[in-house]
């Protein structure tokens, strides 16, 4: 037996392995955060959001929108911070992601994940909202923000006050998809390194785990919560799908930076430098694409989860630019 036969019959073997081991049950944090959740009906599927009160009776929503390949659970460290700066927050995971439904044969956009966010805040019947982002989120973000900034869609876009974005590759210039990445946009190991997804792997520093600073890497419970959050309903078989955001962003470049170029919305970023995502070039590049906008540079051994890995330094950086809003 050759060589290539051995590969494609150990392909197969570990593959089948995976398919017949079963999805990992959730953990009683997540559970906690799941009933915490409802559902909202989408066309044929099913959106879970949250909605949490703040400490505020001012009326001031938040809308959170998290990054790729987790799901709104990535705000669970600064809820509390949050809190003190609004009446409400709203939370949703992205169609594919977390606990909305995860279609196999679907083409993932980030145009429908904006489409969901305005459906959301349509039922909640919000009209003036903050919107804080990370990674994905940003772009999704971005979204939304050209369509207010173009008056897009008036009878569904509510007024957007600020814009937080975090750590996302917004640029196409200053990101760099890793190897992973890399691998689930071909369209023929894509499909098969999707299904191959085991936790000994996402831990280690050639996957997920490699994304956070070097002191900040989660506890392997937190990895275990994020890894039995992203197979829920089977959702590792579509990583493949759910990765050409990052050929969209390409695509729509003029569309989203312009929007952040063109906007007359308070934009801040929060950054994490020890980002092999989006490395320390992005700095200035921001500052020289949006001088209008601020930065908050977080100690360089903070990575690509800022939130998670300096949940205080983050909500102290949002904090100042939300309060700053306000006089």
């Amino acid at each position: 037996m050759g060589l290539k036969t051995w590969i494609a019959v150990s392909v197969v073997i570990i593959g089948v392995i995976f398919i017949m081991y079963p999805e990992p049950n959730l953990t009683p944090k997540v559970i906690t955060w799941k009933e915490g959740g409802k559902y909202l009906q989408y066309k044929s599927y099913q959106i879970f959001y949250r909605v949490e009160d703040g400490k505020l009776n001012d009326g001031r929503t938040l809308l959170c929108l998290h990054g790729y390949p987790t799901s709104s659970y990535d705000w669970i460290k600064i809820m509390d911070g949050l809190k003190e700066h609004f009446s409400k927050i709203i939370l949703y995971d992205f169609i594919g992601f977390g606990f909305s439904d995860k279609p196999d044969n679907h083409t993932y956009t980030i145009m429908e994940q904006a489409d969901i966010g305005e459906r959301i805040l349509k039922e909640i019947k919000v009209t003036k909202v903050h919107i804080l982002a990370h990674d994905y989120g940003d772009t999704v973000a971005l979204e939304l923000l050209a369509r207010y900034n173009n008056k897009e869609n008036k009878d569904r876009i509510p007024e957007i006050q600020t814009l937080c974005l975090s750590n996302g590759g917004i640029f196409p210039e200053t990101n760099t998809p890793r190897p992973i990445q890399k691998l689930l946009l071909n369209p023929y190991a894509g499909p098969i390194a999707s299904r191959l997804t085991f936790f000994f792997i996402f831990k280690k520093l050639v996957s997920f785990g490699e994304i956070f600073g070097p002191e900040t890497i989660p506890l392997e419970d937190d990895l275990w919560d994020f890894f039995v959050i992203i197979l829920h309903k089977n959702g590792h078989v579509i990583s493949h799908r759910l990765i050409h955001y990052i050929t969209q962003r390409a695509e729509f470049k003029d569309r989203w930076v312009g929007a952040l170029k063109n906007t007359p919305v308070k934009v801040h970023m929060i950054y994490g430098p020890a980002d092999p995502v989006n490395p320390d070039s992005f700095i200035d590049f921001y500052k020289k694409s949006v001088p209008q906008h601020s930065i908050t540079v977080l100690d360089p051994k903070i990575g690509h989860y800022p939130q998670w890995e300096a949940p205080t330094a983050f909500i102290d950086a949002y904090s100042t630019f939300i309060i700053k809003t306000k006089s």
